[in-house]
Parts: C-alpha cells; structure tokens; sequence
C-alpha cells in the first residue's frame, strides 16, 4: 500500500505541474513554496517522533538531508518545466529511465546476481518506458532535451541516495522525519535564491504561485515518505521496489496524458504499457514461480 500511494502521489506531481500553465502559476515560486508545505506536513505528522530524537541524531542526518535538498530542489524545478516544455510523458522517461541505472547500482551494491529473474522484468520496463514515452524529436519545438539527460542523472542519484539513507547510512532513523528534513532543506536553498533573483528585479513575487505550491507540496511530501518506508515495508528486495515505483509511475503518468491532457496515442505507446504491465508483474514473482 505504500508504494501504491507513493505511485499515486507521484503521478499527481505531473498532473499539477502540468496545470500550472493554465492557472499561471510560476513554477520557481510553487516549487519553493511546496517545500515548506512538505517540511511543515512531517513536522505536524511526527511530532512526537521528533521530540524523542537526540540532537546527535539530528545532526548525523542533516548532511545527508542537505543532499537531498539540493536534489529536491534542483530536479523539481527542472522537472516542472520539463513537463510543460516537453510534455508529461517525455518528462516521465527522463525520470524514470533512470531506474536501470538506479537498479544496476543497488544490484552490485547489494552482491546480487544479475540473473534472468532480475534482468529480464528490468529489459520489458525499459522498453516499455522507452515506448510509452518516445516522441519525434524531428518536430520543432518538441522542447529542452538538456534537461531530459539532467533529469535522467540527477534522479538516478536521488533514487540511490534515498536507498543508502534507508539501508546503510541511517537504517534506524526515523523515515518520515528524514523526509522532511530534505525538504526543509530544499525549500532554504529556495527562498536564497528567489531572494537573489528578487534583488537582480528578476522576479515578482506572486500570490496564486505560493498557493499553487502549498497544493502541490502535499503529495510532493508523500511521494517521498511512502516511497523511503516501502523499502522497509514492502518485504521485496529494493530493486524491485525501484523498478515498480518507476515503472508504476510511468504509466499512471502516460495514461494522464493521454486521457487528461488529451497528449497523442499511437501503437508503440500502446505496446510500451503493455510491456511495463508485464514487468510489473515479473517484478512481483519469479521464473521459478511461474514454471513450478
């Protein structure tokens, strides 16, 4: 159930970036103003976690929490943009073709066997991504395809960091809490710089933008919660729960675009959900299973 909601938390990520355009909501501004909805939503959710925890804690998980801040904030900007400029689904295989660098990473990391049970559901999700989300880059004004390979780096370093947080650099802090004070982070390194831009008269401050950004922080937050507590929860080795998130999200996020956005439909888009309906389920159970 945690991975699911983290999916569905995820997927609603697209859908407000996506509508932004339409409410003229600056992203910069709500991107800022969402990070310290999420910090304040951990806070006023654990609060009696927080109170136990010792300072030392604390401090031995902020640099970890800064990383992840500077993360935060850097891919989320990038990201909101991406999905006006190159629509939801181009956005989602930036995001998310990251996985086969993530998994590759934590199956070495982790001494498994790249065998037939890990790779085969690893090769039908990336097709399948590749699939849903391949667009003719031939047509003008397609978008930014800088920002497709930063995205794809930089959230393959997100998914690892928050994967080392939760099964070797901090295994017994409190996962919601760290949450939060990644996006506590995040949202400092925000307010800088829109500071900044301010004094340089690059930015007016706008009300509909931070209110645009106290909606999105919500899910915002979740997404990152439920996904830290799946790893724990979910009783599936953690390139599993990698490959579904990111798959997962994919397709809840295609299937926005197409029926939401009304973003066109063609047979490989068709063929590529297909394809991460079969590694999802390959991703849950094994060959063995399968031919007993």
């Amino acid at each position: 159930m945690d991975l699911l909601l983290s999916i569905v938390s995820s997927t609603l990520i697209f859908i407000l970036f996506r509508s932004f355009p339409k409410y003229k909501v600056d992203t910069l501004q709500a991107v800022v103003a969402n990070y310290f909805v999420a910090f304040t939503c951990g806070i006023m959710l654990f609060s009696n976690d927080l109170s136990v925890l010792k300072d030392q804690e604390i401090m031995q998980a902020s640099p970890y929490a800064f990383l992840c801040g500077v993360l935060f904030i850097s891919l989320f900007v990038i990201m909101g943009i991406s999905s006006q400029k190159n629509g939801v689904a181009t956005t989602s295989i930036a995001v998310k073709m990251s996985m086969a660098l993530s998994v590759l990473f934590v199956l070495l990391v982790k001494s498994i066997p790249i065998n037939i049970n890990s790779s085969i559901p690893l090769l039908l999700a990336v097709t399948g991504v590749f699939l849903v989300s391949y667009q003719d880059q031939t047509k003008k004004g397609t978008g930014s395809v800088w920002m497709l390979g930063v995205l794809f780096l930089g959230s393959a370093c997100l998914d690892l960091v928050l994967f080392f947080v939760q099964d070797a650099w901090l295994p017994k802090f409190h996962q919601g809490i760290f949450a939060s004070l990644g996006f506590g982070m995040a949202g400092c390194l925000g307010i800088i710089y829109l500071c900044v831009l301010r004094l340089q008269k690059k930015l007016v401050f706008d009300l509909r933008s931070w209110l645009g950004g106290i909606v999105l922080g919500i899910p915002n937050y979740f997404s990152i919660y439920l996904l830290v507590k799946a790893y724990g929860s979910m009783g599936i080795e953690p390139q599993q729960v990698l490959s579904i998130a990111n798959v997962g999200v994919v397709m809840a996020s295609a299937l926005v675009g197409f029926l939401l956005f009304k973003e066109p439909f063609s047979w490989k888009k068709g063929w590529g959900l297909v394809l991460c309906l079969l590694a999802l389920s390959l991703s849950l159970i094994s060959f063995e299973e399968i031919f007993s």
